[in-house]
């Protein structure tokens, strides 16, 4: 006996001169998943035909191969089937070997020729291992694919299978080499499929779970709606056919609920976040403690209470979030691949939270979760520059409420290693350079080099050349380098600057539909643009076009939204200063409620309480400086002692406090 293993694949084989017996029971095969980024779902099925898959760079048999291999055993009196493992490596020859061996059990068969295909496939596997193979293996068995599927009537029971299979051989080409060709041939292989395929038929699930997952893959690169629509529609297909009890519903479940957040994340109807999470929650509450998709139920559950939270900003969801990927990472092992993957994603929801509530223990251990995530992926895997990323982001974080330099300098090398792993075709290189470009951007506004800010603004314009129109992610670009060169301008007052920073926060706005949960701030940065230029030129019709875009971020900024404190601030500073140029109490008096309103939103452990409580303080002081009402100057006397006491002494912004409260007392 000989015994190979190829891809968590485990055969045993007679040796090159065994004679077989008839009782031959020994061919056994074993899928274990290796590659995380596999959707389990993509591997539930009980086909009785080969099916092709690609992981790790290598072509694959899934479970199927098992559940028909063991169905021929037990057709030859086989009643326990013996699973085998071994680290031995296969030889050259097994594909030859395998393909014998199959003729000798199979001698007679009926479906003789299927399995004769499916000896190829695995032959074309073992070849493309083997020092001897070569990238022609997946040419071969899809044109053996297409060959079979000609000679066979539609009205024939094999037809579908053979479509299907040849759709799933199309897929693993795509992944290979890329060819938008494939994966559009694969879509249609699988749609005839899927019409030849009666709704009683129990693979009929498995198709239609396929199909979706390939039509989620076609709309995340062309972003094509109709895609996701009918990707969509194939996985509440394949849900609605397959009862409560059956152990592939949750993998279904979760398909369907991923397949609705990525159509919430492009039109964002809160209708498509709520029900993506009951999914998810199905698919969690269906899966039994122990079971190993449980971790993975777990983190798909709490990234979108985390993503809902940021649309709406209701606490309870980020606690649940938080607590959901908590419990995905306590149960999954350090060596298991996906551990990076939700200590990531537990760290980024930490991170959501901190900037809503302040606490420094979330955003501590937000950058321990990052770290862990880094340290657990080896150098040369394609997520390191996503984790060094994550990692640096955290830390800019924790630098801009501690103003510790040391975790700005950090967070400025993990972020340019994560630019510099990542090629510039890779879709996540524009944001590892929008968190680089954020991080010197940091690092100018405390220390004022003027080196970091051109610095910034070079890797913001990079980020925005390498992000195509249509991308979602293109008005972030945009809205970092209209942010920096307003900054820019603010140093050196070239009007150039700040006309380029208008021209680009437009195109943020004018790119980011009024139910995307980041247009309240796109608008409020394109005000804040426009009352720079104001300060500077004095024209009025900038200062009206600063308080309309800052009306309107806080009418699409619901209540409970994290950035609705922020919009209304910026509201009543424009308001602010247009009563300082026209003296019209009305402005004054709005900028007041504007002003009060952020504060009462701002939590007392915010970075930005303080500064909103002196900002309220000083419209108070504006209008006792106009009308003499004492309730106003006590009123304001208030607010600036109560910021001054929300800071430590040493940090660069008390004396700034100090000084309003100093003005205060002085006016009373």
């Amino acid at each position: 006996m000989r015994i190979f293993v190829f891809q968590g694949i485990t055969v045993e084989l007679p040796g090159r001169d065994d004679h077989v017996p008839n009782e031959f029971p020994h061919l056994v095969l074993e899928l274990k998943l290796r590659d995380g980024s596999i959707d389990r779902a993509n591997l539930l099925s009980r086909e009785s035909t080969p099916c092709v898959w690609e992981a790790n760079g290598f072509l694959m048999l899934p479970d199927i191969t098992t559940h028909f291999t063991l169905s021929v055993l037990a057709d030859l009196g086989e009643k326990e089937p013996r699973l085998l493992a071994s680290k031995e490596l296969y030889g050259p020859e097994l594909g030859d070997r395998l393909g014998k061996l199959i003729e000798i059990l199979l001698d007679g068969h009926q479906n003789y020729s299927n399995i004769v295909l499916k000896a190829k496939v695995v032959a074309a596997n073992a070849l493309r291992r083997s020092p001897g193979g070569g990238p022609n293996d997946i040419n071969t068995i899809i044109a053996q694919l297409q060959e079979r599927a000609s000679l066979v009537a539609d009205d024939h029971p094999e037809k579908p299978v053979l479509l299907y299979n040849l759709g799933n051989a199309l897929v693993a080409r795509f992944r290979q080499l890329g060819s938008l060709d494939d994966l559009n041939n694969a879509i249609e292989q699988h749609k005839v499929a899927l019409s030849l395929t009666p709704d009683s038929h129990p693979d009929k699930p498995s198709r239609l779970g396929n199909l979706g997952i390939y039509l989620g893959t076609r709309f995340q690169i062309l972003g094509d709606l109709g895609d996701i629509n009918d990707a969509i529609s194939q996985h509440q297909a394949a849900v609605n056919l397959i009862p409560d009890g059956h152990p592939d519903k949750p993998a279904h479940l979760c398909n369907l609920g991923t397949s609705l957040l990525n159509r919430f994340e492009r039109l964002g109807d809160l209708d498509d976040i709520d029900n993506a999470i009951s999914q998810h929650q199905a698919a969690v509450n269906l899966t039994p403690d122990g079971h190993s998709d449980k971790p993975g139920y777990l983190c798909n559950l709490g990234t979108s209470l985390s993503i809902r939270f940021e649309h709406l900003g209701d606490l309870d969801h980020i606690h649940n979030a938080i607590a959901r990927l908590q419990a995905a990472v306590n149960l999954t092992a350090d060596d298991e691949p996906d551990k990076p993957q939700r200590l990531s994603n537990l760290g980024n929801s930490l991170l959501k939270r901190f900037e809503h509530l302040g606490n420094l223990d979330d955003i501590n251990n937000a950058i321990i979760h990052h770290q862990a995530a880094v340290n657990l992926t080896p150098d040369g895997h394609p997520k390191k520059p996503i984790w060094l990323s994550n990692l640096g982001s955290s830390l800019l974080n924790r630098s801009e409420r501690l103003r510790n330099l040391d975790d700005i300098d950090n967070a400025i090398i993990h972020l340019q290693e994560a630019v510099d792993l990542t090629p510039d075709g890779d879709p996540d290189k524009p944001k590892a350079l929008n968190n680089l470009g954020s991080s010197l951007f940091t690092r100018f506004e405390h220390l004022g080099n003027l080196d970091d800010i051109d610095n910034a603004i070079a890797q913001f314009q990079a980020a925005v050349n390498l992000t195509p129109d249509g991308d979602p992610d293109k008005p972030k670009s945009l809205n970092n380098l209209g942010t920096s060169l307003e900054t820019r301008f603010e140093r050196l007052g070239n009007l150039d600057d700040i006309d380029n920073a208008i021209a680009q926060l437009q195109a943020t706005v004018n790119l980011t539909p009024d139910n995307h949960p980041n247009k309240p701030a796109s608008l409020s940065n394109f005000g804040i643009s426009f009352l720079k230029r104001f300060k500077h030129l004095g024209n009025l019709d900038d200062t009206d076009n600063a308080i309309i875009q800052h009306q309107a971020a806080v009418n699409l900024a619901p209540d409970g939204h994290p950035k609705k404190p922020m919009c209304l601030s910026n509201l009543g500073s424009s308001l602010l200063n247009r009563f300082g140029r026209l003296r019209n109490l009305d402005d004054i008096d709005n900028a007041i409620t504007q002003l009060q309103a952020a504060v009462d939103l701002t939590p007392d452990g915010h970075p930005e309480k303080a500064k909103r409580l002196s900002n309220f303080g000083n419209s108070l002081l504006k209008r006792f400086e106009c009308l003499g009402n004492l309730d106003d100057i006590d009123k304001a006397i208030a607010q600036h002692q109560m910021a001054v006491n929300l800071i430590p002494d040493g940090r660069p912004e008390k004396p700034a406090l100090l000084n309003n409260l100093g003005t205060s007392l002085l006016n009373r």
